[in-house]
């Protein structure tokens, strides 16, 4: 579904993402990990067109992303989160997740019908009861689930999710994973950065692990876990050290 083909993101003399190749298949759900500073935002940015590769592909379906606008980006079916959350916070949380629907399709969209989109989505996420708030009455953990809302209203085939639950209390943390697995049943595909490796090795079918922009590993979660390089990259030492610890 989604070719990225040795992809390069420079900044001056730092890359960020060095020479990247990465899949993801139609309604697959992948998990992305890696330390602070792999290269996992810049890897979305560069998906959805808040940046230009240096160098490289990235195609969904065939049709060429690189050059391409985000909201352009969007309407073809790619709807992301971001890792800070900035929603409109003098509108309506249901107003917010209206606006992703009238600017998610080339045609034009009733009010009601766009009313009725943003309150499935936010229905889905657990905030219909707050929809009538303003959203910078919201908690953090509220305003990543209205994150979430804006992008699902979208009607998205490919889900990009930046840490979405960076910040929610643990019960927040169970209710979305659930949202992702209805949302990944439904048959969209779900590309997931997320810190909480837990949540990934709960949810993911797949996990590509990231470090300095390279592709450290991929496989099954049970086996990245496991592999030496992989716990290295994330605590610093290497298992046989961890094991005598």
């Amino acid at each position: 579904m989604l070719e990225v083909r040795r992809l390069t993101m420079r900044f001056g003399g730092l890359v960020a993402i060095d020479d990247l190749s990465l899949t993801v298949k139609a309604n697959q759900f992948l998990g992305v990990i890696g330390p602070n500073g792999a290269g996992k935002t810049t890897l979305l940015n560069l998906i959805t067109g808040y940046l230009t590769p240096s160098s490289g592909s990235i195609t969904l379906e065939g049709a060429a992303l690189v050059g391409r606008k985000p909201y352009h980006i969007c309407r073809m079916g790619i709807a992301r989160t971001f890792q800070v959350v900035q929603p409109l916070a003098e509108m309506t949380v249901l107003e917010n997740a209206m606006t992703s629907v009238f600017y998610s399709g080339p045609h034009r969209v009733s009010i009601t019908q766009a009313r009725d989109r943003a309150f499935e989505a936010l229905s889905l996420v657990g905030l219909a009861e707050q929809s009538g708030m303003l959203a910078g009455a919201l908690t953090l953990g509220n305003k990543k689930k209205l994150e979430l809302a804006r992008a699902l209203a979208t009607r998205p085939r490919l889900l990009l999710l930046d840490e979405v639950m960076a910040g929610s209390p643990q019960s927040d943390v169970i209710d979305l994973m659930h949202v992702l697995r209805a949302i990944h049943a439904s048959g969209t595909s779900i590309l997931m950065i997320e810190h909480l490796v837990p949540v990934i090795l709960a949810l993911a079918e797949h996990v590509f692990v990231l470090n300095f922009g390279q592709e450290l590993y991929q496989g099954r979660p049970e086996d990245v876990v496991t592999h030496p390089e992989v716990i290295e990259s994330y605590l610093g030492k290497p298992l046989t050290a961890l094991a005598d610890a």
